[in-house]
């Protein structure tokens, strides 16, 4: 997704028309839609308004714009990073799969729980008769998963204690086995 595309989104997950944000922002609603659509590219300040007004964090509305390849170099390096390892399996059907472990990242737990939690929502969701209210509930369910990623660690229902990851990441440089460039 553009950043025009991850404004609009957010913008209308909040319910928030142009205008609302753009007076939350403090520019016009003819600039908000130039943002959406792509005719302008926010500036880093408006950027920060505009994440602040919907609340989520800048990199929610930047760091979508990537395609395959640039996706694989972030990936690797998470994996250089933390640890990372990959294992063949099959999927429930019996299709072969990659999937992609971090020995160290224990922030991710907070992710898998969470994900976990998405997935059985989606399993009572699919349990659902009337088509129109199974297609609402599954809707609703990916909107407050993705509300969840958006605006993490914010998400969390207790407060994150983000010194414990920060802690590990600075003894784990100390001891040169995750360099820092």
């Amino acid at each position: 997704m553009t950043v025009g595309e991850n404004i609009r989104r957010i913008r209308q997950e909040r319910g928030l028309t142009l205008k609302q944000l753009g007076d939350m922002v403090g520019v016009s609603e003819a600039y908000i839609r130039a943002y959406e659509t792509g005719r302008r590219n926010p500036k880093i300040k408006s950027l920060e308004a505009i994440a602040q007004a919907l609340a989520v964090n800048v990199e929610v509305l930047t760091n979508s714009e990537f395609d395959g390849i640039k996706a694989m170099h972030r990936l690797f390096q998470v994996f250089r990073q933390y640890y990372g390892q990959l294992f063949e399996y099959q999927d429930k059907d019996g299709n072969d799969m990659v999937g992609i472990s971090f020995g160290t990242l224990a922030l991710m737990n907070s992710w898998l729980d969470r994900y976990n939690q998405y997935m059985q929502e989606v399993e009572e969701c699919n349990k659902i008769k009337d088509v129109k209210k199974r297609r609402e509930a599954l809707l609703k369910s990916e909107a407050d998963f993705n509300l969840w990623m958006d605006i993490y660690p914010e998400s969390e229902p207790f407060p994150m204690n983000l010194q414990i990851q920060k802690t590990h990441d600075e003894f784990m440089d100390k001891i040169g086995l995750e360099p820092k460039e």
